[in-house]
């Protein structure tokens, strides 16, 4: 969900599954957004992210040198910014940018709240004066949308990006260096970290940002760093507090069991003796991680009362899930080690 632009570029350019199944293994939280003092902007939805630790585009190594253009240097030049990207688009470059979702009225956030978010653009109908964009629709679905010039040169005129959140043009690189691949002694590495819920090996500041990371937690932490956040939530609105509930931490617990379920096939079929019957046990922790996603969604979306105890069973979900994944993975970890040796 987080990664999906540059992953979705990549993937329709390049063969990059066995570098994916080699990383994205760790996961990291920051244990200060606990203190439900940290909100999502124009609302009053207390932070409980999770992400995936060098998931975001600086280390994609496909991508990782892609230019990087700050308001005026992009829209440098004669035309909109909706032409300046049509320019772009002809240059062979899909773009990412900064937009308020207000002003699109096709995507989740149009016309009801603004928000300021990434935005990917991949291609145009330029005689219909259309942008083709991806993003979260109205039922928050992933999809291909498409947004008039006029909407985006609203949209992108109404933010103003930090620094770190400038224009990217991405455009993979694909003969500059070997095809990164599959890396049997990293992967083993990520997993004892995950399984440890340490970290020594990654650099966790997604945007190279610099700041502090000491109060960053990391691989099977991010469950009880979960299960808190709920608790402390459910506390604090039992109190009569307006907070809303964020899934995202869920959703991306919840992709992470994806991947790793795809990954443990994968490897299966690349020769590692992974049994039937363990990637079968490692289907019931993607499942018990979807139903707490799913609780959470109902409740966000308030299909559920999430102060009639719907919240407060979600933490009960992650304590099952983490209990059965820690035993399967640390038999993958040691028919893996032998596989090393």
């Amino acid at each position: 969900m987080m990664y999906s632009y540059h992953l979705a570029v990549t993937f329709a350019n390049v063969p990059a599954w066995p570098w994916f199944f080699g990383n994205f293994v760790q996961l990291q939280c920051d244990s200060r957004q606990l203190e439900l003092d940290d909100f999502l902007k124009y609302s009053r939805m207390p932070k409980g992210e999770i992400h995936f630790t060098e998931g975001t585009s600086r280390f994609n190594p496909w991508l990782a040198d892609s230019p990087a253009l700050d308001k005026d240097a992009f829209l440098a030049g004669r035309g909109s910014a909706a032409e300046r990207v049509v320019e772009r688009l002809g240059q062979g470059y899909c773009v990412e940018t900064f937009i308020d979702e207000y002003h699109i009225p096709v995507l989740f956030n149009g016309g009801h709240a603004h928000f300021r978010h990434r935005l990917l653009v991949f291609g145009c109908q330029e005689s219909e004066r259309q942008l083709l964009i991806a993003g979260f629709d109205k039922k928050s679905q992933y999809s291909r949308l498409s947004c008039s010039f006029d909407e985006f040169d609203e949209a992108f005129a109404a933010v103003q990006p930090q620094w770190f959140e400038k224009t990217r043009l991405f455009k993979p690189r694909q003969d500059a260096f070997p095809v990164p691949g599959y890396e049997h002694a990293r992967f083993v590495r990520l997993l004892q970290e995950y399984l440890a819920a340490t970290n020594t090996l990654l650099d966790p500041d997604l945007h190279g940002s610099g700041q502090p990371m000491d109060a960053i937690r990391y691989g099977v932490d991010c469950y009880d760093f979960l299960g808190e956040f709920i608790q402390r939530l459910a506390v604090r609105r039992q109190t009569g507090e307006v907070l809303g509930v964020d899934f995202r931490g869920f959703h991306i617990l919840w992709e992470h069991k994806k991947c790793m379920l795809d990954r443990l096939k994968w490897l299966q079929r690349q020769g590692y003796e992974l049994p039937d019957s363990l990637i079968a046990e490692y289907g019931r922790v993607l499942s018990l991680c979807e139903q707490a996603r799913s609780r959470i969604v109902m409740c966000a979306r308030r299909l559920l009362p999430p102060d009639r105890g719907h919240l407060a069973e979600v933490p009960r979900y992650l304590e099952q899930a983490k209990a059965a994944e820690m035993p399967v993975l640390q038999r993958v970890l040691e028919i893996l080690e032998t596989a090393s040796t």
